[in-house]
């Protein structure tokens, strides 16, 4: 009996502060998040813009040194381009045409997240300028210049994938977008982000409280000091399966997560998709997280912000989950092109 008080990890004062803090800012973000995700339209749009906004702030202060003002215009500026310009440009693109045609036009938020993309001329762009900055300022050398690049086209195209997830229509599961339909305002198209949620969320959340009890063996230390094995796999396992969950339960309602993969009533099931993916995720969730904790450790810092208390900064948030939303997204392309996707 002596020997089992030690499978149990002992929290001290700081460790339940910490949860407790983590579990009151989750819950939070959960009440204020959870219904823009569900309403969809301009509240989703606010809300992801406002996070991107923050992080992008997180980027230029994470490494503690001060750059100057044009090295944060710089950043705003280029990061905006990434994460808007397509839909800027087909809206402009279909007003033109709806011009010409003399009908009818309206901005469109569906309009522009066929699929996530970056503007290859805004990246040759911003590594010019940022390749311009280190030759004027002794002080930006070539490794911020990689880190500034690096860190725009991560964050960016993350955030843009969210965005991306929830409106893009699925509306004929056979892979073709219906864009003149707006199912992207409904509870359905908001199944794949959920989807991500959890298997990013689920799997840092089972892995935090199953390391924090049971942990005994560093996994990074590196990179993470407090990650375990014990919590890998307990949040690997946990987090898995609890998405596989969701999305079975979706499908069994009738609310298929993605098009071309419907596992219940299908004449050819699918489910192994579904399951591959709901295990896949939350290890690319960890991977995320580990390749921004290198960047930190790397540079010397912490966290990047403190926004969200004792879960850090935004990016210290979402970096499990953009990578999740990036994963997910370039699936979806593919589902829907085929072998288009390779052309």
């Amino acid at each position: 009996m002596a020997n089992d008080k030690h499978l149990v990890n002992q929290l001290d004062e700081k460790k339940k502060a910490s949860m407790t803090s983590r579990i009151i800012v989750g819950a939070v973000l959960a009440v204020t998040c959870i219904p823009a995700l569900v309403v969809g339209s301009w509240f989703w749009f606010a809300i992801v813009s406002f996070f991107f906004l923050v992080a992008v702030y997180e980027i230029c202060r994470a490494k503690q040194k001060k750059y100057p003002w044009y090295v944060w215009v710089i950043t705003y500026v280029i990061c905006i381009i990434y994460m808007y310009w397509f839909l800027v440009k087909d809206n402009v693109s279909n007003y033109l045409a709806a011009q010409s045609a003399g009908t009818a036009w309206s901005f469109t938020l569906e309009q522009g997240y066929s699929e996530p993309n970056l503007s290859i001329y805004a990246i040759i762009v911003a590594l010019g300028g940022y390749l311009f900055v280190s030759l004027i300022n002794k002080d930006f050398d070539f490794l911020d210049v990689c880190y500034f690049v690096t860190m725009t086209i991560l964050v960016s195209y993350g955030f843009q994938c969210l965005l991306f997830l929830r409106y893009h229509p699925f509306v004929s599961w056979n892979g073709v977008a219906d864009t003149t339909a707006p199912t992207f305002r409904f509870f359905q198209s908001a199944i794949v982000v959920i989807f991500i949620v959890i298997a990013a969320f689920g799997n840092d959340t089972m892995a935090y409280f199953v390391g924090m009890f049971f942990g005994k063996h560093k996994m990074t230390p590196r990179l993470s000091p407090n990650k375990t094995w014990e919590g890998f796999f307990g949040g690997w396992i946990l987090g898995g399966g609890l998405t596989l969950a969701f999305a079975l339960i979706c499908d069994a309602n009738g609310f298929p997560m993605l098009p071309g993969v419907k596992t219940f009533g299908a004449a050819e099931s699918k489910w192994w998709a579904i399951v591959l993916l709901s295990f896949t995720l939350p290890i690319i969730a960890v991977f995320g997280d580990l390749v921004f904790s290198s960047i930190k450790r790397h540079f010397g810092f912490k966290d990047y912000g403190t926004l969200l208390r004792a879960h850090g900064g935004v990016l210290d948030r979402v970096d499990s989950l953009i990578f999740c939303a990036m994963a997910c997204s370039i699936l979806i392309v593919i589902i829907e092109k085929g072998s288009g996707f390779f052309v």
